[in-house]
């Protein structure tokens, strides 16, 4: 029995943000308008088609990809199609792999700009992966321009990614801890009041001392 028939799988469900198609159905349609005529020669007819299309949602199900993930990949293969050239359309696989490949030189620089306003309280980051990386490589990331760093970036990435994967990091960014005040700031009585306090507990201890 098909998955899809076991479970809901909201790529097999319709929606209005799809113009009332199904998830599918909408994610098929727009590769076809990427690869004319080449994805639709890989079905024989629209039972063939139909088939494809359960089984890339129930692959889809089983790998939690979303429709946020299918735009991602859209958008990679989109950037990756050369005018004139043979491009062929991605498998199911290739298309799930393409939402998790990551733009390091960008992730970098997010880095930089959301540690940077982190100081604030006032950072958001793409992917906890890209946060975790930052920690690991501390103030590296400012003293150093990606070019020069980009291998130890690369395995601090992609070393993140596996960690929060397995379970071993966790995959929200953690809120920023308010850090402590300095001694002297924490200090709220001013020096001059704190010396006549100082003073005033002497003259009280010298006047109980028994001559």
């Amino acid at each position: 029995m098909e998955l899809s028939k076991l479970t809901p799988n909201s790529w097999l469900e319709i929606h209005e943000k799809f113009d009332n198609k199904r998830g599918i159905d909408y994610l098929f349609a727009k590769l076809d308008f990427m690869y004319p005529r080449k994805w639709s020669s890989q079905f024989a007819n629209d039972r063939s088609a139909n088939d494809f299309k359960i089984a890339w949602a129930e692959e889809f199900q089983e790998e939690n990809f979303s429709f946020k993930d299918a735009k991602k990949a859209l958008e990679f293969f989109k950037s990756n199609i050369k005018p004139g050239e043979d491009n062929w359309p991605p498998s199911c696989l290739e298309f799930i792999s393409a939402a998790k490949s990551i733009d390091y030189e960008a992730a970098f620089l997010e880095a930089v700009e959301q540690m940077r306003l982190r100081e604030k309280g006032l950072d958001k980051w793409s992917h906890c992966a890209v946060y975790c990386a930052a920690v690991k490589l501390g103030c590296d990331i400012n003293n150093f321009p990606y070019q020069s760093i980009k291998t130890r970036w690369k395995v601090a990435i992609d070393d993140s990614r596996a960690r929060i994967e397995a379970g071993e990091l966790p995959s929200v960014v953690p809120e920023r801890l308010q850090a402590l005040p300095s001694p002297e700031k924490a200090h709220t009585t001013p020096k001059a009041e704190g010396l006549k306090i100082l003073a005033e507990m002497k003259r009280v201890l010298d006047s109980k001392v028994v001559k």
